[in-house]
C-alpha cells in the first residue's frame, strides 16, 4: 500500500499522540492529543475529554477563596474531573504524583498548553484582584 494510501485509509480515525504517562500504585494515566488537537486523558482503554476552563469558569470556581487557584491548581482540577468521571478512585498523595508527573511531561511535549494555563490564571488573577474594593481606613 503506498503511502496516500494508507492515509487515505487512515482519514476518518482518530489518531492520538500521547504526551504525558504517569504510572503509580498500579495506576498508568495519559494525556494524550487527537490529530483533531482535542486533548483527553485515557486510562486503560477509557477516553475521557480534558477540557481547557476559560477565565470567566475560573473566577466562579474560587469557592469563597481569597486568591484565584494558579495555573497547576486549574490544571489538576480540570484532571481531577476527568478522573472522577471515569470512576476512578486515586488517593491524594496518588494524584498528586500523577500530577506532578503529567505536569513536567506537558511542560516538555507540550508547552502552549501549558502556557494556556498560565496565562487563563494570570487573567483571572488581574481580574478578580481589580474587582476587588480595598478599603483603607486612616
Amino acid at each position: 500500500m503506498s503511502v496516500n494510501n494508507a492515509l487515505m485509509a487512515l482519514q476518518g480515525y482518530i489518531v492520538w499522540r500521547s504526551l504525558a504517562t504517569s504510572t503509580y500504585e498500579d495506576i498508568t494515566l495519559e494525556f494524550v492529543k487527537t490529530n483533531s488537537g482535542h486533548y483527553y486523558i485515557k486510562y486503560m482503554e477509557i477516553f475521557v475529554i480534558f477540557t481547557v476552563p476559560n477565565v470567566d469558569e475560573v473566577l466562579n470556581i474560587r469557592d469563597g477563596s481569597t486568591v484565584t487557584p494558579n495555573c497547576f491548581i486549574l490544571f489538576r482540577r480540570e484532571v481531577r474531573l476527568c478522573i472522577s468521571s471515569i470512576g476512578l478512585r486515586i488517593g491524594r498523595t496518588a494524584l498528586s504524583r500523577h500530577m506532578s508527573n503529567i505536569w513536567q511531561d506537558l511542560r516538555i511535549n507540550e508547552p502552549n498548553l501549558v502556557d494556556l494555563f498560565r496565562d487563563i490564571a494570570n487573567n483571572a488573577a488581574r481580574i478578580f484582584n481589580d474587582q476587588r474594593l480595598r478599603i483603607r481606613l486612616y
